[in-house]
């Protein structure tokens, strides 16, 4: 059991550290539609999970020692609290970014639909005013 818990939690720390690296690698390459600030916010979610994850080995780690002062655990699960809140309260600020974007590129995308459907409109006029002048040439010769 003791195995376990270690090994899971180092699973969860390289997960991390790759989808934090994952989301910096799309970012600089322009494969997403988070802003600078954004990436910061993950970025400090990430190494907020980072800390989680090493309260928890310092946890086991301490638990299984034979020196267990009460304070010290205490202090060690309000510190633990106050990071999965504030991790928490960072993902709902990130969420609500996310839907902003989305929001703004689907607003974009229909304006540029708009803006396809007026030059359709205009060229579909001109092509009519077009195959009218000939048909009136035709009928003139």
């Amino acid at each position: 059991m003791n195995y376990t818990v270690g090994v899971l939690l180092s699973i969860a720390a390289v997960t991390v550290i790759i989808a934090a690296l994952v989301e910096i690698s799309r970012y600089f390459r322009g494969q997403t539609i988070i802003s600078g600030r954004q990436l910061l916010l993950r970025l400090v979610m990430a190494v907020l999970l980072l800390a989680i994850i090493g309260l928890g080995f310092g946890g086991k780690v301490y638990l299984s020692g034979a020196n267990q002062e009460p304070t010290v655990l205490a202090i060690g699960i309000g510190l633990g609290i106050v990071l999965i809140v504030a991790v928490v309260v960072l993902a709902l600020l990130d969420l609500r970014q996310v839907m902003a974007a989305q929001h703004r590129a689907r607003a974009e995308l229909y304006q540029r639909l708009a803006d396809m459907r007026q030059e359709l409109e205009e060229l579909t006029k001109a092509k009519q005013s077009q195959d009218k002048a000939e048909q009136d040439l035709e009928s003139e010769s």
